[in-house]
């Protein structure tokens, strides 16, 4: 099936969702099944294979993940599983988690620091950015022992280099050209 399936797809989970007033929690289940077909074999033997009934098959993930999942993923699930189209779940969540990112006026910022940030910093810098964007911030944190020192913030798909190693990359640039 096309990328315009996988889109119609993912619009109509999230319509219900709406409908539904479950958006997070649709995004969620897709969210825990997408990372277990990723990260665990025995999961994504199971997931992809043509020879449990579908139905069944939507028994024993109802058995395995109970209400962590949202029915409405089940539901999905079911859907695919009668049209063998199993190799479409990946997909559509992403484009799921995308349309919800708008839906729900969000946007993911990923502070990269040395060490860990204290919670006041998190609070001023999701606080910023939220007055600067108007949209709701979702931040994680991460650990990369390379920055030297300072902080590097993606916002969306944009960078804000404030860590030492960047300074003193433009430094030896800025002094490279001057001498």
């Amino acid at each position: 099936m096309d990328g315009e399936a996988k889109k119609n797809y993912a619009n109509a989970l999230l319509t219900v969702s709406k409908e539904l007033n479950c958006i997070p929690k649709t995004g969620n289940s897709l969210q825990i099944i997408e990372q277990l077909v990723k990260q665990e074999k025995v999961f994504r033997v199971f997931f992809y294979t043509q020879r449990i009934n579908p139905v069944e098959k939507v028994n024993i993930l109802k058995s395995l993940l109970g209400d962590l999942i949202n029915p409405i993923v089940y539901e999905f699930f079911a859907l695919l599983a009668e049209r063998n189209a199993y190799q479409m779940f990946i997909s559509v969540a992403t484009i799921y988690a995308k349309l919800q990112k708008e839906s729900l006026n969000q946007i993911d910022v990923i502070a990269y620091s040395i060490e860990g940030i204290n919670k006041d910093i998190i609070s001023a810098i999701v606080q910023g950015i939220e007055k600067s964007t108007g949209k709701s911030v979702e931040l994680r944190t991460r650990m990369d022992k390379e920055l030297l020192g300072g902080l590097k913030l993606r916002v969306g798909n944009t960078i804000f280099d404030g860590t030492i190693a960047n300074q003193m990359a433009k430094m030896k640039k800025v002094l490279l050209q001057n001498y």
